[in-house]
C-alpha cells in the first residue's frame, strides 16, 4: 500500500512538474511575440466578430422556430426531423451530392487537356488562354451565356440539332429532372475545369523527362507512361484539386438558380438553394439555418476524406 502511494505521488509531482514546465514555456512564447500577437489581435477579432459569431448565432437559430419577421419559438430538433421527413429535402440532398461530383467530370477535362497541352509546340500560349477563358468570366455571365445557347426556342443549339435532322424536336430540358440537371452539371463543368487544369498542368511541366525515358527504355507504352508515371506524380495535384472543387461545388449556387430556379420542382435545388428558398422566399430562417448547417456537415464529411487521403499521401511520401 505504501508503495502505492509513493507511486502515486511520484507521478503526481512528475504530472505538476511537466505541466508548470509547459505553462512556463508557453509564457515564455507570449513574452517573446507579445508584440506580435498584439498587432494579430485586431485580425483575429474581426474573424470571430465576421465569421464566428454569426456562424455560432445560425446554429443557436436552427433549434427555432425563427421567422424572418417576428419572434421565435425553440423547436430543439424539430427543424431537422421536418427536413428528414420532408421527401423534397431527400431529393434536394442527393442533387446536392450528385452536383458535388461534377468535380470528377472537371478532373477528366482538366488533365485530358494539360496532358494534349504539354506535348503542343506550336501556339501554346495561345492555346492555354483559350482554355482559360471560361473561367475568367464570372459564373452568372457563363449561366446567361449558356442558358440562351440552350433555349429550345430560340438558342442556337437546338436549332442547328433540328435543322440538321440530328433531333426531331427541341429539348425542353427546363423541365425533366434528369435532364435539367444534366445541363446544370455540364454548365458547372465548362465554368470550373480550368481551375483544375492549372493545377493539373503544372504538376505535370514539372515532371522530370527523365523519368519518361526510363520507362520507354524499360518498353512502356503511352498508356503505361500514364499509369506508371504521370498519374503518381500528379496525385498531390489531384488531391488538392478536387479537394478545393468539390468544397465550391457544394455550396455553388449562382448557375443552378439562374439555369433552373431549382426546378423543376426540387431536383436541381441542391441544397444551398433550399437555404435560399427557406431563407428568403419562405422567411423560414430556422429551417434555412437547419439546411445551412446539414451542407456544412457533408461539406466537413468531404474534407476529412480528402484530409485522409493527404495524410497518407505524406505518410507514403515520408
Amino acid at each position: 500500500m505504501l508503495a502505492i502511494l509513493a507511486s502515486v505521488q511520484t507521478y503526481t509531482r512528475e504530472v505538476g512538474s511537466t505541466v508548470a514546465g509547459r505553462a512556463r514555456s508557453y509564457r515564455e512564447t507570449f513574452d517573446e511575440h507579445r508584440f506580435a500577437y498584439l498587432l494579430f489581435m485586431p485580425t483575429l477579432l474581426f474573424i470571430v466578430g465576421l465569421i464566428w459569431l454569426p456562424f455560432l448565432r445560425g446554429v443557436w437559430m436552427s433549434f427555432h422556430a425563427w421567422p424572418l419577421l417576428g419572434g421565435q419559438e425553440w423547436v430543439g430538433l424539430g427543424n431537422y426531423e421536418y427536413l428528414f421527413g420532408w421527401q423534397p429535402f431527400i431529393t434536394s440532398l442527393t442533387a446536392t451530392l450528385v452536383y458535388a461530383f461534377t468535380t470528377f467530370l472537371q478532373l477528366f477535362t482538366a488533365i485530358l487537356a494539360a496532358l494534349l497541352l504539354k506535348h503542343q509546340k506550336r501556339f501554346k500560349n495561345l492555346i492555354n488562354g483559350t482554355f482559360l477563358l471560361p473561367y475568367t468570366m464570372p459564373p452568372v455571365v457563363t449561366g446567361a451565356i449558356w442558358l440562351y445557347l440552350l433555349n429550345p426556342n430560340v438558342g442556337p443549339v437546338f436549332t442547328a440539332l433540328t435543322e440538321f435532322g440530328i433531333l426531331d424536336q427541341a429539348i425542353y430540358w427546363a423541365t425533366e429532372g434528369t435532364a435539367a440537371m444534366a445541363v446544370v452539371m455540364g454548365v458547372l463543368a465548362w465554368t470550373f475545369w480550368p481551375f483544375m487544369f492549372l493545377i493539373i498542368l503544372a504538376s505535370l511541366e514539372n515532371i522530370p523527362e527523365e523519368h519518361y525515358e526510363t520507362a520507354r527504355v524499360y518498353g512502356a507504352g503511352r498508356i503505361q507512361q500514364f499509369l506508371k508515371v504521370t498519374l503518381p506524380q500528379l496525385k498531390s495535384a489531384i488531391l488538392v484539386a478536387v479537394s478545393i472543387r468539390m468544397v465550391w461545388n457544394l455550396t455553388k449556387i449562382s448557375q443552378p438558380l439562374q439555369l433552373t430556379g431549382g426546378g423543376p420542382g426540387y431536383d436541381t435545388s441542391i441544397l444551398a438553394i433550399l437555404v435560399y428558398r427557406f431563407g428568403w422566399l419562405q422567411g423560414s430562417m430556422g429551417r434555412a439555418f437547419a439546411v445551412g448547417v446539414i451542407l456544412l456537415i457533408v461539406t466537413l464529411g468531404f474534407i476529412l476524406l480528402f484530409i485522409r487521403e493527404f495524410e497518407r499521401e505524406a505518410g507514403a511520401g515520408g
